[in-house]
This record gives C-alpha cells, structure tokens and sequence, in this order.
C-alpha cells in the first residue's frame, strides 16, 4: 500500500506540473517589494522587465503584499520600469542578472508626478539576500579574459573557494579535467548544460565539453543548494550557453604553442633521448544575430584543436639498473560545435533549442597504480558524443509561469593500448599494456524536465520533477592481457641458473589473467531510470528574513541491478541477505535562512539540508561481470613460491617473465573475486550544513566567509566476506560485497573577496582552509584492493588523496596605460597526503592509516623510525620492511602563476582586433603532483623502490596547468 500510494504522489505532481521537472536553475530570478514614500506597500504596481539584447518583455503585478517575482529570466541585462496610478514611475536602466542567482530589487515610489531613476543595480548590491546556497558565479568578462591553460570551462570551478583537481578514477577520462568538491572525489557532483545533464553515468564524471567562447556564464554552487537541484552529494555546476540577439555578433581566435615556448618537466631526465617535438593549435569560431529581429534569433560556435603532445614516461635501464624519465608521443585531436536557436513565438511562449557535437582522438597514459608508467602504458582513444535540447517556457499569468525541458545525449568510448602484451608492475614502474584495456562504452541518456513557478503572498513557489532514461553497455577486454605483480626492478640473482643476471631472473608474486582470455565480455542493457520530484518554497518572512525550505526526493530503478538478479550466480547466493529492492527512502529535506540588515549590505545565512548521490552503471558491470563466470580470474603463483629458499633458485618448471602465466592457482589473493552488490546497497547521502556571511563593502568589494560541515553515509566499499570453491576457475574465489557501510566527512573554511569591475579592474580571491576524510582512494567503485581488515573498516578512515589543508585562488582583470590588458590566475595550494605502500605494492602497511605520508610522517627520518618499531614486532607477515632515505619526501606545495596580456585594436564602432600573449607558470616553479588515486602526490610511494620519497611526475604534464613555464600566442577578432 506505502509503494502504491508513493506511485500516486508521484503521479500527482506530475500531473501538477504537467509534464516533468527541472533538475537546474539554469536562469535568474527578479524580485522585490514596492513601497510609497511612508514604507507601505503598494499593491498591484505593474513591474516591466525587457532584456535589452533581444527586447524579450515581461510583465508582472506586485500582489497584496508588495511583492513581485519574475522568474526564468535568462542571464543578461534588463531594463526595469516600476508603474502605479498616482506615483510617478521609476526606471532601472541597468539590471545585471546573473544565472542561477535572484536579484532583489525594492523599489519606493514617489508621490504624483514623472520620475526616472537610472541605477547600475545588478552591480551595486550583490550581496544574497535570498537563499542560504554556498555558490558563485564566472561572469562572460572573465570566461572571455583568463588565462585558461586547457580552455576547458571545468578550470573555472578551481576559482571558487571548496574545490580542488581531482585524481584520475577511469581510463575513459585521462583527458577530462576532474573536480573535487567539498571534499568529495571526482565521480560524483553533478554538472548540466542550459538545464541538462552533463554527467557520465556509467563511471562519473563530465561527459561533454563545451567551447569558452560558447559560455555566457558559469554557476557553481558547491554547497547547500536548493530542492531543485539534486544527483550531487557535494556540487552542481550550471553552464548557460550564449544566444542570438538583435545584431549580429561573433568571433574568430586562434591560439599556438610549440616546445620551443615552453620548458621541459622538472622529473624529466635530461641524459635521456632528445624529447619529442610538441605542439598544439586551436581554432575557435562563432556567429549569432537575428533570424527575425525581435522574434528569433541563432548562435553558433566551433572550436578544433590539434595537439602533437607528449607523456611523461619512465624506462627501465638495466646497465645503470635506474628508471629514466622520457617523453612518448601522446596526440590529440578534438572538435566541438554547438548551434542554438531561440524563437519568441508569443508573448506567453518562449521556446530554444540547442545541438551540441564533440569528437576526440587520442594517445594518453593508462589508468596507474604505480607512480609512472612506460611508454608501452598508453592507450588510444576515441570519443563521441552528441547532444540535442529543447526548453519550451510557457507563461500561464503574471505569477504563475511554467518551464519544460527535453534532452537526448549520447556518448561512444573506445580504448586500445598502444602495444600488446601484459601489464607489469614493478615497485616504480607500470610496464607493458594496461590490464583495464581494450574496453568500449556507450550511453544514451533521455531527460524530460519540468518545473512550474508560482508567486502566492510572501511564497516563491516551485514544484518539478525530473525523469531520465539511461541505456550503458560494456565491452570490455580487461585482464585478457592479464597482468605480472613483480617484487623488484632490476633482477639482483641468477635464480634460473642460466649462468647470467638477466630479466629472466626477476622475481614477481602472482600474476592475475581472465580465465577466458580470448574473450571479450560484453555486458548490454546496463539500463536505468532516474526519477526525482521537488517542492521548493522562498518564503520572505519579512523584507529582511527569507526562508528556504524544500524536500527533494530521488529514486533509482535499477543501479542494483534488480532486473536481473534472477541471473546472479547460485554460489554466492548464501552471502545474500534479506530481499533485493529499489533504495525508495531517498527523501532530502532542506532547510535554509538568509537574514540581512536594513540597508541590504551584510546577509547572515545558514542552513541544513540532505543530498544523494548518484550511483554509477558501473557498480551493476562488476556484478554481472565479475560474477565469477563471465570473467573469471585467475590469480596464479609468481616464481617467488617456487624458490629453493636453501639456494635461492627456482626449477625448469617455475614460471618466468617470458610465460608468467603457469603457476597454481591462488584462493583470489589480490584478485577482483567474485563481486555481489549487497541486497541493502543505498545511494550514498551526504548531510550539508553551513553557516556563513556576506558583506558588501566600500569600492566596490564584497567579502564573504562560510564555515561548512558535510557528514556522508552510505558510501560503497567492497568488502571481502568470505571464499566459494569456482569450478569455473578450479578453485577457490573471493566473495568480495559491494556494500553501502562507509562514510566521508568535510570541514571546511572558505572565504572569498570579490571586487566588481570599475576605475578599469576587478578581481577574485578565494582562500579554503579544510579537511577532508574517507575510507577509500576512490569514491563508489571498489575495483582494486579492498580493506586490510575487512571485519574491521575503521582501519580505513584517513584522508582523501587529494586533501589540500591550504588552497589559495587569485584572479583579476586590470586595464593598463596604452590600451593594453593584464588578467593573472595565481594559485598556491599545500602538499596532498601519500599512501605508503608495502615493496609489492598490493597494499599499504597494514599498521598505517591510508595517506599517512605528509600528514602522519613528515620526512623519511620520522617513518624510518615507525618501520624499525614495525621491524622489531616481526615486519608484516614475517618480512621485514625496508627503511628509506632520511630525507624522503611525501609530497611538495603547488604555485602557479598564469599571466595574460593583450591590447586590442578597434576597427569602428563594434569590431576589435586582440593580440594575445598568455605564459603558464611564469616562474617555473616546479609543481610535484601525480594523477592515480592511488598516489596522488607525485612523488615515489613503494618502499623498496629505488625513487622512494623522491618526485616523479609534475602537475600538468607538458600542457598542463602547473606544469612547465609555457608561452601561447593568440589572436582574437570580435564584431
């Protein structure tokens, strides 16, 4: 009867909505209260608002109490006339909206008479007044004039305070620019486009790019954000897209760099082969302007880029027994366009649509768990992806308005490695072709949206609902090649008697390889719908106090893969406990304030609210196909178990580097196992609270401080809970649970001063000061090793690898003498924690918390010391621990300074003419950071290695932000 009556409620709000509902605010909301010179209100004052770019109009009456609201306002300038019989009228000539924000005007009308007031408003008073939402916004100013290293529109994310780069987590996204958000990895968050989801629901993570020059604004609202957003444990980020407008408008630009700009990376071995040469061009164009001047209207951008790149990659050499560092080919090619149109085909009706294409090749490293790879570890790529988008705006009165959105998008991945064979871990050194390649994914996602805006007294209302439909299917080659766990990097002994020290004779543990290696497994109809209802209520207590109360609710058919568990294999169904359903209790209450002083120049806010996160499609692939039939692994003995420990030899029969794969089977050790999603899975939920102050100062500043405390359950682990005999495989397997019993917590400080655009500059500084914790690498996809005690989680609480004590973001804008422009982006950030992991690499050390370097131990002289008491105890399973250098470190401070100067030329009154000199990191300070959650900080995490403590691979690589000094050349012309 409860699910009955849930499918009735839910039916009901649609109905209420007509359709279904938004899951972003990708518009500007106008409101405010009309006054008579004594304070009183002024009912039924007739409020005209009309976008100057395209002379879009609407219209509004204040209600009983005084109030108005204009909601869906798309981002931009407005005009603002404010009529009442027997006032005189008031005119705004200058409103500046902002996407996702709502602007409050008040407005007080004087007696008789004709009057016009003309005031810069959206500018002059920024501060919330409204909402308790943690959020900021990238204007087109700045889109258009910061030095952006990748001119990707993600990097804009990193200027707000609370975020931070995020690891590589899947070999589909070695190229994708990943954020972590309050503390949360780089999976989840939730990004969209004009209102659309943007996000890969098979692993996490973005899914399409979008050309800067095609960004009008950029929203993200890193915490405690409204009932009408949802699928993010920690941020939204919300892209509007530029439009048409009455004239015609666009731009061309073109941008070059070459090796003979730029330094090399600070690891690079300079006694190695001459480097590659690198280069990289990008192309970018766009068009709007009228179809029909005051009724249609069309933007268009295009945007290619041709990169000749370069990996940083380590190679063993034997003579010296060292790893060099090297460089390895890594091209790119990539293509994006998008066309967008906009109709006004009534007053009451708005409507615009928007296709959207991008199309990727290339060369990049593999997915690591070692601190570098060699040039064998990369992969080819291949990326498509389409989008089309549909948003109808129907105005039913002047209070009651109505927003539906449709969208389609689909996306195509394939990866293959650049050489065959299998992946061989050394202690400092991923070798051979990645055990995770080849593999293909695809997704097709259908999103209908709705939401319907009502004002009622001091009420801003909103009711919505959102239904997606999402199709994934895998093809994946994993472990086909298999994959050598090796002990050492150089052989040290004759161990098969041939009569020399040769490659031969290294040492490896276990080596893991699918029991069907001639087979790829193709796992279709990984399919899901996403349903998600909201009411949210702005209730303006009192011109001062506004309260935010909401309730979201989200459900998920089908990540548990509910639709074939009759299909799941009978050994593990003993393990199974209780009945498998859909996770229906996903109800997030939020609750919010915003109180401001009478002259709106300070607002104290705060809040509380409860957020879901999304599940990923791939929980559901490692249950159908590690399901210890479709892709058996078999994890054999290494030549280690076959030594003679009298004569250190092994015999004829042991098994060698050149056929690893002969050895006898293992209970599943270091194996993915056999893997079940637990009958009790949830989606994760994150509980955010904040409180926070606002202050609009002299000279145009504005100051800001948040104090934030998120508290995450439910997050997924896999935990091994007991072993099957497999006939599959011939003998024991791992039962490994995909289960929802851990947490994440976040404590964060973030402050911000913002100065607005006047006397020819403007700036932002963001500062954070936080703390982040989990109990794994990675979020959500248990794939590597699990627990060191797995009846005993709490071992695994520690830091996040990406967690940053200290983030410091400047930007800014600064008009100079002779026409010419300077817009710097400084960051500063401290050092990310280390895991230390045992000389085989499988795991760290089982007495250490996860990512103890740099936040337990500070130097190699205070672990040394740690390792001697672990030694005298009997070392780990009866070996001793090799001790490290005295003055090894666990990871280095970040600094970058990007610069860019330009000085345009006018041709008339509207086109422009703008050279471009851009430098990346113009100190060349050398910023040590890596790109595996595995180890994060870039520097050498094996003990035993011969690197331990030592710097390994640098932020950015060869292009990217923080990595070496570059120069770009650029030019630009606009009308």
């Amino acid at each position: 009867m409860m699910k009955n009556a849930l499918v009735a409620a839910c039916l009901l709000v649609m109905c209420l909505c007509a359709l279904t509902a938004q899951a972003q605010q990708s518009t500007a909301t106008l409101s405010g209260r009309v006054y008579d010179p004594n304070g009183a209100v002024i009912p039924a004052t007739q409020i005209t608002v009309r976008q100057k770019e395209t002379g879009i109009q609407r219209e509004t009456r204040t209600n009983d109490e005084g109030l108005y609201v204009v909601t869906n306002l798309a981002a931009g300038e407005y005009e603002v006339e404010v009529q009442a019989p027997n006032f005189a009228s008031a005119k705004y000539v200058k409103i500046v909206l902002q996407v996702g924000q709502t602007v409050t005007l008040d407005v007080k009308l004087q007696v008789g008479g004709i009057a016009v007031d003309e005031q810069l408003i959206g500018e002059e008073n920024p501060i919330n007044t409204n909402s308790a939402v943690v959020d900021n916004v990238i204007s087109t100013r700045e889109i258009e004039n910061l030095p952006l290293n990748g001119r990707n529109f993600l990097e804009l994310a990193l200027l707000v305070p609370g975020n931070s780069p995020a690891p590589n987590f899947d070999p589909t996204k070695t190229n994708t620019v990943v954020i972590s958000s309050a503390g949360q990895l780089g999976r989840g968050g939730n990004i969209t486009i004009d209102g659309a989801d943007n996000n890969d629901d098979t692993v996490g993570g973005m899914l399409q790019n979008i050309s800067q020059d095609a960004v009008q604004e950029f929203q993200i609202a890193t915490n405690r954000f409204s009932a009408e957003l949802g699928r993010s444990g920690s941020s939204v980020v919300n892209i509007v897209t530029k439009a048409g407008t009455n004239t015609f408008h666009g731009s061309a630009s073109a941008y070059f760099r070459d090796r003979r700009l730029q330094a090399l990376p600070a690891t690079f071995d300079r006694s190695s082969a001459p480097q590659p040469p690198f280069d990289r061009e990008q192309y970018a164009f766009t068009l709007g302007g009228p179809i029909k001047r005051g009724k249609a209207w069309f933007f268009g951008s295009f945007e290619y880029r041709n990169q000749d790149g370069a990996a940083l990659v380590g190679a063993r050499d034997t003579a010296t027994r060292t790893i060099r560092r090297t460089f390895a080919p890594a091209p790119l090619d990539d293509l994006l366009g998008s066309l967008r149109g906009d109709v006004l085909a009534s007053a009451e009706n708005q409507l615009y649509f928007r296709y959207s294409i991008e199309r990727e090749m290339d060369v990049a490293p593999s997915t690591l768990d070692r601190s570098i790879g060699s040039a064998s570890q990369r992969q080819t790529g291949r990326n498509n992806y389409h989008s089309f988008l549909v948003n109808w705006t129907h105005e039913f009165s002047a209070r009651v308005l109505n927003n539906f959105n449709f969208s389609i998008n689909n996306f195509f991945d394939r990866i293959v490695p650049v050489t065959p064979g299998p992946q061989l871990t050394f202690p400092s050194l991923q070798d051979g072709a990645s055990f995770r390649v080849p593999q293909q994914t695809s997704q097709r996602r259908v999103q209908f949206s709705d939401t319907l805006n009502m004002l009622s007294g001091n009420h801003t209302l909103r009711f919505g609902a959102d239904v997606q439909r999402v199709n994934a299917n895998f093809n994946l080659g994993v472990f086909q090649q298999g994959r050598v766990e090796l002990v050492q990097d150089f052989p040290d002994f004759d161990h098969n008697s041939d009569g020399r020290v040769d490659d031969n004779d290294l040492l490896f543990a276990v080596t893991l390889r699918s029991g069907v290696p001639d087979r790829q497994l193709v796992l279709n109809d990984n399919n899901n719908t996403y349903l998600a209802f909201f009411a949210q209520d702005d209730w303006r207590v009192t011109p001062r106090l506004t309260l935010n109360l909401g309730l979201r609710y989200e459900l998920d058919t089908n990540v548990k893969n509910i639709s074939r568990k009759d299909e799941l294999n009978p050994l593990i169904v003993p393990f199974l406990h209780g009945t498998r359903s859909r996770d229906t209790n996903n109800f997030g209450p939020r609750v919010g304030f915003n109180w401001s002083t009478a002259d709106a120049h300070t607002s104290i806010h705060g809040g509380y609210g409860i957020y879901y996160d999304r599940v990923t499609l791939e929980i559901i692939s490692l249950e159908r196909g590690l399901d210890g039939r479709a892709l058996p692994i078999e994890v054999r003995a290494g030549n280690v178990f076959f030594i003679d420990p009298m004569t250190g030899r092994f015999p004829p029969f042991a098994p060698n580097i050149q056929n690893p794969f002969t050895g006898f089977i293992l209970p599943g050790a270091g194996a993915a196992g056999i893997n079940i999603i637990d009958n009790n899975l949830q989606n994760p939920m994150v509980q955010q609270m904040n409180v926070g102050v606002q202050r609009d100062l002299p000279a145009h500043l504005v100051i800001r401080a948040d104090y934030l405390h998120n508290f995450g359950t439910h997050f997924i682990i896999g935990r091994s809970i007991g072993t099957v005999f497999n006939p599959v495989v011939g003998g024991p397997d791992t039962v490994k649970n995909l289960e929802s019993s851990v947490n994440t917590k976040y404590d964060g400080m973030l402050l911000s001063l913002e100065k607005r655009f006047s006397k020819g500059y403007q700036f932002r500084a963001s500062y954070t000061l936080s703390k982040a914790f989990n109990y794994a690498n990675d979020d959500q996809i248990p794939f590597s090793n699990g627990p060191i005690n797995p009846q005993n989680l709490r071992l695994e609480y520690g830091p996040t690898p990406n967690d940053q004590r200290h983030r410091f973001a400047f930007s800014g804008l600064l008009d100079l003498p002779a026409g010419f422009r300077l817009a710097p982006l400084w960051t500063i950030a401290s050092g990310v924690p280390m895991d230390i992991l045992l000389p085989d690499g499988s795991s760290r050390i089982p007495q250490l918390q996860r990512n103890a370097g740099g936040r337990l131990f500070h130097n190699g002289a205070q672990l040394n010391q740690f390792l001697r008491q672990v030694n005298a105890g009997g070392g780990v399973n009866g070996q001793l621990l090799p001790l490290v250098p005295d003055d090894a470190r666990f990871n280095g401070n970040f600094n970058s300074l990007d610069l860019r100067v330009t000085r345009p030329f006018k041709f008339g009154e509207r086109a422009r003419l703008e050279p471009i000199v851009e430098v990346f990191n113009v100190f060349n300070v050398t910023n040590v950071l890596g790109v595996s959650n595995r180890n994060y900080s870039g520097f050498s995490n094996v003990l035993g290695s011969q690197d331990f403590g030592r710097p390994v691979t640098t932020a950015g690589g060869v292009f990217g932000s923080g990595g070496p000094r570059a120069f770009q050349f650029a030019a630009r012309f606009t009308f």
